[in-house]
């Protein structure tokens, strides 16, 4: 019963994401000159997302959605410095690395999961060393940073899924999910702009990335989840009383 009041509570919230997206895919704008506009659709749909993490802001623990909200915030404003690609590229970078620095933030410090960190360490050297021939001035320490900061917030995501310990939960998935997909989005973006083209590029970036997205605004729900399962058992205590 407690599953099917949260998918009633939160399937509507989500409804302005997936009518925003399915608009974005319809439209096409990666297709058109940087403009306003194009900005517009592009970040609806994290506008979107910004405001379903809003409505569920008063939960138990703040802290957590705050920093989830303000990593959705840097990377709606590093998506349109992306739009003008040839200016502000480096810009846009800075800011989804912000925005992967909040998110380590948000997930924390433990547990550690060494293993976890030793398999992310080496995929992300492997990354560096594929992507570095492409590579060129401030973006040879900039494109290491990135990669770095992205992977570490997938250690951390993937950490605290706990899933041997059998302490997972859904919006645990959702995040570590989210995680993965934020990787495999930017990565193909590296390839593209850095190695060779990449086929379907846009549609595969601007796909695993609205869904990674999507993920870590979702992990925010159990926390508001959590405080309305306490409330009905305390409402429950007093009518036995």
């Amino acid at each position: 019963m407690m599953r099917n009041r949260l998918i009633k509570s939160v399937g509507p919230k989500l409804l302005p994401f997936l009518l925003s997206s399915i608009l974005y895919f319809a439209l096409q704008p990666q297709k058109w000159e940087p403009s306003p506009y194009r900005i517009f659709f592009k970040c609806l749909p994290i506008v979107s997302l910004c405001f379903f993490v809003l409505s569920y802001y008063f939960s138990i623990k703040k802290r957590y959605s705050s920093l989830i909200l303000v990593g959705l915030t840097l990377s709606c404003v590093g998506d349109a410095c992306l739009i003008y690609c040839e200016n502000f590229f480096i810009h846009g970078l800075l800011f989804f690395a912000m925005a992967h620095l909040t998110y380590i933030i948000a997930f924390g410090v433990s547990p550690a999961k060494w293993s976890v960190l030793c398999v992310c360490g080496f995929l992300g050297l492997s990354i560096y060393l594929f992507m570095l021939p492409g590579l060129q001035n401030e973006m040879i320490f900039l494109g290491g940073l990135y990669i770095l900061l992205i992977l570490i917030m997938a250690w951390r995501a993937v950490a605290r899924l706990q899933v041997f310990e059998k302490m997972w939960t859904w919006t645990k998935i959702c995040a570590t999910v989210g995680a993965i997909l934020f990787c495999i989005s930017d990565f193909v973006l590296a390839v593209n702009k850095f190695r060779f083209p990449v086929p379907y590029h846009q549609e595969i970036i601007m796909g695993t990335y609205y869904t990674a997205q999507l993920g870590l605004a979702l992990s925010v729900v159990e926390l508001s989840s959590r405080g309305d399962e306490n409330t009905a058992q305390v409402c429950s205590k007093k009518k036995e009383n």
